[in-house]
């Protein structure tokens, strides 16, 4: 995460120190509503390409189990409640085989 992120998210939540999340959850976002929510989020700032909420789910997850961070956090952050079907991401990221791939120098 980049410091001025990191810095931008703990002041929401030294402003909202008891709210269960840093960022709101728009209405509908857990009514299986999410990707209409995202698509009409992209329309409104200007983004007109064709973009999937599995799409950036699947970017975020593969960049940051890239960067190191542990798959049952990850598999926490995103929601998974099968680890079957979070491994998917695990081999799209690489991370099964980081390390293993230096006899090939």
């Amino acid at each position: 995460m980049s410091e001025d992120l990191k810095e931008v998210l703990l002041k929401l939540r030294k402003l909202h120190p008891n709210a269960e999340r840093v960022l709101p959850r728009p209405g509908g976002w857990n009514d299986g509503n999410a990707a209409k929510i995202l698509r009409a989020f992209l329309v409104r700032i200007g983004i007109d390409k064709y973009v999937t909420f599995h799409t950036l789910r699947a970017c975020f997850t593969t960049h940051v189990l890239a960067s190191g961070a542990e798959p049952t956090q990850v598999m926490k952050m995103g929601g998974w409640a099968d680890f079957k079907t979070f491994q998917i991401y695990v081999r799209m990221a690489g991370v099964d085989v980081k390390g293993e791939t230096y006899m090939f120098r």
